[in-house]
């Protein structure tokens, strides 16, 4: 949604639960999330033969998700695959990575941030009934809903056992 003012992202950003999008800098707005929001990073597929590999990163924190790292915000990620790129689904895969170097866009080839992505609908839909409608803020039951969905948890903020008491916790692939 278009804004008028700076100020008016801010209300409209820190009115907000959850932030779901693709890896860039549009995230960055996350920041503004209430306590114990959500962030939900879709990392693009990249080739491993292209540039961009640390922004698709599972074992350590995505370059926007170092802003949230140790935050009391949730910053899950969501591994896009090959589906998810509709550039050049008409070749075979022999011939695919010359179609991908045959797309130059800035004079580089195969940019993650300037091509399009689809992203199947269950991703969502699973994010919302597997992680925000649980109501569970117990960090073994938050790393647990994230791994059997596929999701990267790179920043929890969790409550240990029945004190409640919150801290921030990691958990990567």
């Amino acid at each position: 949604e278009e804004t008028a003012s700076p100020e008016e992202q801010l209300l409209m950003h820190s009115s907000l639960d959850v932030f779901v999008g693709i890896h860039g800098s549009q995230l960055t707005q996350g920041i503004f999330l209430p306590r114990q929001g959500y962030i939900l990073e879709l990392l693009p597929w990249i080739p491993q033969w292209s540039w961009g590999e640390w922004v698709a990163s599972t074992s350590a924190p995505t370059p926007v998700g170092v802003m949230f790292h140790n935050t009391d915000l949730n910053h899950l990620g969501y591994a896009l695959d090959r589906d998810s790129v509709p550039l050049c689904r008409h070749v075979n895969k022999t011939d695919e990575t010359d179609c991908f170097k045959a797309k130059l866009t800035r004079g580089r080839s195969f940019s993650y941030d300037q091509r399009n992505f689809e992203v199947d609908s269950d991703v969502v839909t699973t994010f919302i009934s597997s992680i925000l409608l649980q109501n569970s803020t117990n960090c073994d039951s938050m790393k647990t809903r994230a791994a059997e969905n596929d999701f990267v948890l790179y920043n929890a903020y969790c409550s240990h056992g029945a004190e409640n008491e919150f801290s921030t916790e990691h958990y990567y692939k």
